[in-house]
């Protein structure tokens, strides 16, 4: 019975192995590797490790420019072609944002300076809350900020906020546009070093 069982147990083994060895073996540093301690398992795959395109290491805010430009380097005249493109889209994209963003802006502005000398404000609390809403929505579809982020800056200035009357709301809605105009010019300078 022992010498019946000794075979199938070599065709089992020899089956379960075939992937393994019509690759050239298991992959590097695993006992059984290659001959001659060649690194990689040879077999499909066995270049270098490679970033996939749109990939980018490291994150932070330029994540999406990497990718996009390792994506244009790696694909030639097509890919710097295909790269300014999307940089033309997106110029086109914020123009159109600042030129619908800075009438809102100016009543917010107007809104927060009224609110500073005590003057009444036109606009109930849920209203300017509502603006405010509105211009960061507008913020984050022109610049196409992460989920993320946009969770968290809605957080920040939307939902950890309490009962706040109209006047708080109109001096937060100013404090807002400072905070994105500060933001946009980080964004410039990094754009602007990154093009020397």
């Amino acid at each position: 019975m022992r010498k019946a069982i000794l075979p199938v147990e070599a065709a089992l083994a020899f089956v379960f192995s075939a992937p393994v060895l019509a690759q050239g073996g298991p992959p590097g540093g695993v006992p059984g590797g290659p001959p001659g301690g060649v690194p990689g398992g040879g077999g499909v795959g066995a270049g270098p490790p490679m970033t996939p395109p749109g990939m980018a290491t490291g994150g932070g805010a330029a994540t999406a420019d990497y990718a996009r430009d390792n994506i244009a380097s790696q694909r030639g005249a097509f890919g710097r072609a295909f790269a300014e493109q999307q940089r033309l889209a997106a110029l086109e994209r914020v123009a159109e944002y600042r030129a619908r963003a800075e009438a809102r802006r100016a009543e917010a502005m107007a809104m927060a300076e009224a609110a500073r000398a005590g003057r009444p404000i036109q606009a109930d609390a849920a209203s300017i809350r509502a603006a405010l809403k509105a211009d960061m929505e507008a913020w984050r579809q022109a610049f196409r900020i992460a989920r993320s982020d946009w969770q968290a800056e809605r957080q920040r200035w939307l939902e950890a906020r309490g009962t706040m009357t109209a006047p708080e709301w109109a001096l937060l809605r100013a404090q807002w546009f400072a905070a994105r105009d500060a933001w946009i010019a980080q964004q410039i300078a990094f754009a602007q070093s990154r093009a020397q």
